[in-house]
């Protein structure tokens, strides 16, 4: 009986040293791309083949942690994450016999994702062209840059500033229904967008379809209520018909809206001048000369200015 009792007393110790020696400890080290340390990092544990096994540690103020689990012959899914970085998981096998396994993780931050990000996007087709285009635009090279912008939109079609650049093009080139065009497209991807609704009104006059005028200045007005050169514009075309009586609160409009409007000023002195309106003339005209002295018109309000 004696016997008997040390041999199942020595079989019951066996598997508690089997098991120790497949205890894995594990080190970790979790960092920026900088090799700073990241204070807090959250570690979270998983094993696929032990359902019920979950473990959370989170990393000193050397961004150090460490742990050990009890089984280190299987696999442990390790999920770290950090505020303000991109997470990572991972899948590691411990060393089992007293060693300790080192890991350690660079993780970047979410600036730096978008960073590279931005970029990647700098470099896709499209985007790259339109780039280069406004770099050949600043060196004085509108033929090249033209042929970038074209390149631009055959490779993302909704790029609408490119649009629009090809729109100026044509528009300088002296077609005006090419203009109209652009302004349409540059239109249709962003809607109301103030630039190329301005484009399309000054083609359209330059072609002379009222239709067109009426379409985009409408639009125009609606965007922009409170720029100042649509009503200057509208006084415009009764001042080319000889008009000063409607022309006049259309001018006076325009600069309650920006009383250093130039040309609103400089007209609405001449306006005041043809009716007689000597003393309004003569202080609408010096305000214009205060505003814009080196205005193209500025000479001929100083020679005004004589007579009145």
């Amino acid at each position: 009986m004696k016997v008997a009792r040390i041999l199942t007393i020595a079989s019951l110790l066996v598997p508690t040293i089997l098991l120790a020696q497949a205890q894995g400890r594990i080190k970790g080290l979790i960092t920026d791309t900088d090799n700073k340390p990241i204070v807090g990092a959250k570690i979270t544990i998983t094993c696929p083949e032990i359902t019920n096994f979950r473990r959370e540690v989170s990393t000193d103020e050397k961004g150090e942690f460490a742990t050990i689990v009890a089984d280190g012959t299987k696999q442990y899914l390790f999920r770290i994450e950090a505020t303000g970085y991109q997470g990572q998981e991972a899948m590691v096998k411990p060393r089992i016999g007293g060693q300790t396994l080192e890991i350690s993780y660079a993780l970047k931050s979410i600036a730096q994702l978008q960073e590279e990000a931005a970029k990647e996007a700098m470099e896709q087709p499209g985007i790259k062209d339109q780039r280069e285009a406004f770099d050949l635009l600043n060196l004085g090279n509108k033929a090249e840059a033209r042929v970038r912008f074209e390149a631009a939109v055959a490779a993302m079609p909704e790029l609408y500033i490119s649009w629009l650049e090809l729109g100026k093009m044509d528009l300088e080139a002296g077609d005006a229904k090419a203009a109209i065009d652009k302004a349409d497209k540059c239109l249709g991807i962003s809607f109301n967008f103030t630039a190329c609704l301005a484009l399309g009104l000054n083609a359209a006059r330059q072609l002379g379809d009222k239709a067109a005028i009426e379409r985009f200045e409408s639009a125009y007005k609606l965007a922009n209520p409170t720029d100042p050169s649509i009503a200057y514009n509208e006084a415009v075309e009764f001042l080319n018909k000889g008009d000063d009586a409607k022309a006049k609160p259309l001018l006076e409009q325009a600069l309650q809206i920006d009383p250093k409007y130039a040309d609103a000023l400089f007209q609405l002195g001449m306006v005041h001048f043809r009716l007689g309106e000597t003393v309004k003339a003569k202080e609408t005209l010096q305000k214009f000369l205060e505003v814009a002295p080196q205005h193209k018109e500025a000479p001929t309000a100083t020679e005004m200015l004589k007579y009145l």
